[in-house]
């Protein structure tokens, strides 16, 4: 019953966090992140929808009330993109791509400025059909970014069966990036790999002006993290949203 009412009163809502272009300073666009009052760590939302067979219900939910509040207080006209985490199965799902164009239609949010994040909690079991489906949201004009590379247990299965806009590398690379000559090496492969495929590589967790430095220096273009931005309301993200 409380799931229920999670969905039907929405207690739920988004924190805007900048992904910044590293050479200009400009904002690329924002990440919308789930936040419940019911929920202190928000992925225990989804796992409770996971086990009520209600991922998809909490989903598109949670994707139409980031879009709306996106497309009515965000800096839409500015071209900022849109990031949307979004489950493999939900992409699956025989509803979504016509939910898609129904958001992009009566939101007037531009399609070509929404980004699907697939996360990387759930297998994705048929890279053939996801293949399909995918190219079917491209083809729309949406964006695909391949979420949090690095921690998945599919990752370099999505990255080459995947033709994905964007690259998001975990913040697993930021920690002691300074000191591991490791990290740095494959970051370094990620960026050649990114440049050669027209991926756009984001790095993902970077606190501290050492780590944006360290990152520029490797080659890498866009970045995320509190450095950069923490998460907020969006009514400061209008307010703010100029260069980092």
């Amino acid at each position: 019953m409380w799931f229920f009412r999670l969905l039907q009163s929405e207690r739920f809502f988004h924190h805007y966090q900048p992904i910044v272009n590293l050479q200009t300073s400009e904002v690329e666009g924002y990440e919308a992140l789930f936040r419940s009052k019911n929920f202190r760590d928000p992925k225990n939302a989804y796992t409770a929808a996971i086990r009520k067979n209600r991922l998809f219900e909490l989903d598109v939910h949670s994707i139409q009330k980031a879009i709306h509040m996106f497309a009515r207080h965000g800096p839409v006209k500015k071209g900022r993109k849109l990031f949307l985490n979004v489950y493999p199965s939900t992409i699956m799902h025989e509803d979504f791509s016509s939910f898609m164009l129904q958001m992009i239609e009566r939101y007037a949010l531009p399609a070509g400025q929404i980004v699907l994040e697939i996360v990387e909690h759930e297998k994705i079991t048929d890279f053939n059909s996801m293949s399909d489906t995918l190219r079917f949201l491209q083809q729309m004009g949406i964006m695909i970014a391949v979420d949090d590379f690095g921690k998945g247990s599919d990752d370099i299965n999505r990255t080459i069966e995947i033709d994905t806009d964007y690259i998001k590398l975990d913040r697993y690379f930021s920690v002691d990036l300074l000191r591991s000559r490791k990290k740095q090496a494959y970051v370094m492969f990620l960026v050649h790999y990114c440049h050669q495929f027209n991926v756009k590589l984001i790095f993902e967790g970077l606190e501290t002006a050492n780590d944006i430095g360290c990152a520029q220096r490797l080659g890498v273009l866009y970045a995320q993290g509190y450095a950069l931005g923490k998460p907020q309301h969006i009514s400061k993200i209008s307010r703010s949203d100029e260069h980092v």
